[in-house]
C-alpha cells in the first residue's frame, strides 16, 4: 500500500486501526475545542484578558486544518467512490467543491481574510469559523441525510414553503391595515407586522406584539391557526422524506448482505469488508448490524426448511 492510499484510509475512516482512531478522536478534540474557543473569545474580559492566547491557538488550529486539508487534497485520486471522476485531477476538483471540501476550507479562511482584511466584522469571522463544528459531518451523515430527503422532497417540499409565504405575507398585511394606527410603535409598517405574523405562524408567540383591537385579535386567531396548518404540513415533509431516506438505506445493506449470504449462510472476509463499509457509510450500528444479518440468516434458514 502506497503512503498516499495509507492516508486516505486513515482520513476517510476506511479502517479501524490506531492510526485512523488517534486521528478521528484529534480532529474532534481540535473542532470542538475550537467551537468553544469562538464562543470563549466573545466574552468581552476573557477575551482582553487571554487574547494572546487566543491568538496563538488560532494560528496553530489553522495550521492544523490546512495540513489536513492539504492532506485530503492530496489523497482525494485514492477516492474511486465516484466513477464520473477517473482522472486525479478531476477527483481533487470533485473533492474541493464538494460538501465535506467546502466545509474545509471554510475552516482555514477566515484566518486569512482576517490578515489580509483586518478591517473586517469580527463577528463575520466568528460566524464562520463556528462553522467549524460542521468537520464533525466527516463522522455522522445526518446533515447530508436530511439535505438529500429535503431534495428528493423539493416540489412537495417547495409547494409548502409557497403556502407558508402565503399565510405570512396575508396575515401581515391584515394585521398591520388593523393595527397600525392604535400601536404604530409594533406595527408600524408591513415589514414590522411580518416579525409578529413569522412568530405566530411558528406558535412561538413572544408576546412583545399583541394585537389590541377586535378585528386584530381575530386576525391573531386566523394567523395561529393557519401556523399550525402550513407549519406542520412543512415538517411532516421534511419528517416523512427523512424516515423514508433511513428505511431506503436499510433496504440497501439488507440486500448487500443477502448477497453476501451464500448457501451456506457463510459471509467471506471481502464481502464483510464491504458490508462494514456500507454500515459505516450509512450510520448504522454494530447491533444494528449484526440483528439485520442474523435475521437474515434465520430467514434463509427457515425457506430452505420448507423446501
Amino acid at each position: 500500500m502506497t503512503i498516499r492510499r495509507r492516508i486516505h484510509a486513515v482520513m476517510s475512516y476506511k479502517q479501524g486501526d490506531a492510526w485512523t482512531l488517534a486521528f478521528s478522536w484529534t480532529l474532534t478534540v481540535m473542532v470542538l475545542a475550537n467551537v468553544a474557543a469562538v464562543i470563549l473569545e466573545s466574552i468581552p474580559e476573557l477575551h482582553e484578558r487571554y487574547a494572546p492566547e487566543f491568538h496563538l491557538f488560532e494560528v496553530f488550529s489553522v495550521g492544523f486544518f490546512l495540513v489536513e486539508y492539504l492532506l485530503r487534497l492530496w489523497t482525494a485520486p485514492e477516492n474511486h467512490s465516484n466513477p464520473r471522476h477517473k482522472t486525479a485531477a478531476s477527483r481533487r476538483i470533485g473533492y474541493a467543491l464538494s460538501f465535506h471540501g467546502i466545509i474545509d476550507l471554510l475552516a482555514i479562511v477566515p484566518f486569512f481574510l482576517h490578515s489580509l482584511l483586518p478591517g473586517l466584522d469580527l463577528r463575520f469571522l466568528r460566524i464562520v469559523r463556528i462553522l467549524r463544528i460542521l468537520k464533525l459531518s466527516h463522522y455522522n451523515t445526518a446533515l447530508e441525510d436530511l439535505i438529500s430527503a429535503i431534495y428528493a422532497e423539493r416540489h412537495s417540499f417547495i409547494s409548502s414553503l409557497y403556502l407558508l409565504a402565503i399565510a405570512l405575507l396575508v396575515t401581515a398585511c391584515l394585521m398591520y391595515y388593523a393595527e397600525h394606527s392604535l400601536q404604530p410603535d409594533k406595527f408600524g409598517s408591513i415589514p414590522e407586522s411580518l416579525w409578529w405574523s413569522i412568530v405566530t405562524l411558528t406558535t412561538l408567540g413572544y408576546g412583545d406584539a399583541v394585537p389590541i383591537s377586535g378585528i386584530g385579535k381575530l386576525i391573531g386567531g386566523f394567523t395561529a391557526l393557519s401556523g399550525v396548518l402550513t407549519v406542520a404540513l412543512l415538517t411532516g415533509i421534511v419528517a416523512s422524506a427523512f424516515t423514508t431516506r433511513m428505511r431506503r438505506q436499510e433496504i440497501i445493506f439488507e440486500a448487500e448482505v443477502e448477497t453476501a449470504l451464500t448457501e451456506d449462510q457463510r459471509i467471506s472476509v471481502k464481502e464483510r469488508r464491504a458490508i462494514e463499509r456500507l454500515r459505516e457509510e450509512f450510520g448504522l450500528t454494530e447491533d444494528h448490524a449484526q440483528a439485520v444479518i442474523q435475521r437474515l440468516r434465520a430467514e434463509r434458514r427457515s425457506k430452505s426448511h420448507k423446501s
